[in-house]
């Protein structure tokens, strides 16, 4: 009887050091990585590694990428067709090229390789399918660039087929997002570095070739998160540029500048996200009732105890993305708020993790379920539409004025 005591006891230490030891694997083994992220000609995998690093590739994406079905992705063809570039490729660039298309055809935003790219630190715009550049910074202009100088070609290829061919490596969730994408990064390059620009000047034309640099070239700026002014001495205008932090506490600084006046336009419109939970405890502040968060419907909003007392208009844009998004959807949901603008970039997040290979490339994709917002709306694939659809027009660019916010004020005025 003793023994058998003892084997019981035994028995019973080995099963919990079992258990916890699963538990820890588990933990251990499901860890986010934190993503390296490298140049292509850099990157750490060699040319006999380049099939078996891309079949953990494209195996990660099929037991983790979480929308592809939804998305209905023929993944067997999408394989079929890159192993052969795959294959083909000769050189890490030839490799990484091929990587980043495949992750552009998985139609996420949030589906995105962690592959550095030369650049200028500049992003064009593009009104009424034009491109132009908007103030140069100090390299655009050491190179002779100016402001309001249309782009006609790049590499002589025409500006909008240039456009075209570059879709392939932009990661969107949205066919207008993914032109944006596009024609934003004409400074921007996996490969390339340098670029011939075609330039459009008061009715001359002229060729400007610029170097691309990697990004530690150029210094970091601080980023202004959150603007604020009064328009005709009753509007408030709050630009919100990024749901990063310290976006919070700049907001609660701003807050009490435009709280009291009767209208409030917020402008997201260059907000390409970052924290959800800022963009939802900045929401609090312009909800009149409690609501749930989109992402999260365990946590429920509450107004503030100062939250806005009057009226809002929210203008949006096609880059308007990820936690921004998010916050628009909270926004439109809580039935107080106008949307002026163009429609979102069309994805919250959907939960994206970083993974890594063996052979040490990284990735990251959603994980989350396609899902929709508490009223319905789709939280990825389809961008949120404004109340009133207003885009920017070459005419009112040239004259440096901003036609959206002209028109939401116009809105106000004639109440």
């Amino acid at each position: 009887m003793k023994h058998l005591k003892i084997a019981f006891i035994v028995i019973a230490v080995c099963a919990v050091a079992w258990c916890g030891l699963r538990i820890y694997a588990k933990h251990f083994y499901n860890k986010e990585p934190q993503a390296e992220y490298f140049y292509l000609s850099e990157i750490p995998v060699k040319p006999s590694q380049f099939e078996a690093d891309f079949e953990e590739i494209h195996q990660i994406v099929m037991e983790n990428y979480s929308l592809y079905q939804a998305k209905h992705l023929n993944m067997d063809s999408l394989y079929q067709t890159y192993i052969t570039r795959v294959r083909q490729a000769q050189t890490t660039t030839d490799y990484g090229l091929a990587v980043q298309e495949y992750i552009s055809a998985l139609q996420c935003s949030h589906a995105i390789s962690c592959f550095r790219t030369y650049t200028a630190r500049q992003f064009p715009v593009l009104i009424q399918d034009s491109l132009y550049i908007n103030k140069p910074n100090a390299y655009l202009t050491q190179y002779g660039f100016k402001d309001k100088d249309c782009i006609i070609a790049i590499n002589e290829v025409p500006y909008k087929e240039w456009i075209n061919q570059y879709e392939k490596y932009a990661e969107a969730s949205t066919d207008a997002w993914r032109h944006l994408k596009s024609a934003r990064y004409a400074f921007t390059s996996y490969a390339d570095t340098l670029r011939d620009y075609t330039l459009l000047r008061k009715g001359d034309t002229l060729t400007i070739s610029l170097p691309l640099k990697r990004r530690d070239y150029f210094s970091d700026e601080k980023e202004v998160t959150v603007e604020t002014r009064v328009l005709q001495d009753s509007i408030g205008y709050l630009a919100i540029n990024t749901m990063m932090s310290p976006v919070l506490e700049d907001f609660k600084t701003a807050y009490p500048q435009i709280k009291d006046l009767p209208y409030l336009i917020i402008d997201i419109r260059q907000n390409g996200g970052g924290n959800s939970g800022n963009g939802r405890d900045i929401c609090k502040y312009f909800i009149r009732k409690e609501q749930p968060h989109c992402v999260s419907r365990q946590q429920i909003m509450q107004p503030e105890a100062d939250a806005y007392k009057g009226k809002i208009y929210l203008l949006t844009g096609t880059f308007t993305c990820s936690a921004a998004e998010s916050f628009t959807i909270d926004m439109k949901e809580s039935g107080n708020v106008t949307l002026v603008g163009e429609a979102t970039g069309g994805d919250t997040g959907n939960g994206p993790r970083t993974f890594r290979t063996k052979h040490g490339t990284y990735l990251r994709i959603p994980t989350r379920q396609p899902d929709l917002s508490p009223k319905g709306f789709p939280m990825e694939g389809m961008g949120i539409p404004p109340h009133h659809q207003v885009s920017q027009t070459i005419a009112d660019f040239m004259n440096d004025e901003d036609t959206a916010l002209k028109y939401t004020c116009g809105l106000i005025t004639k109440r």
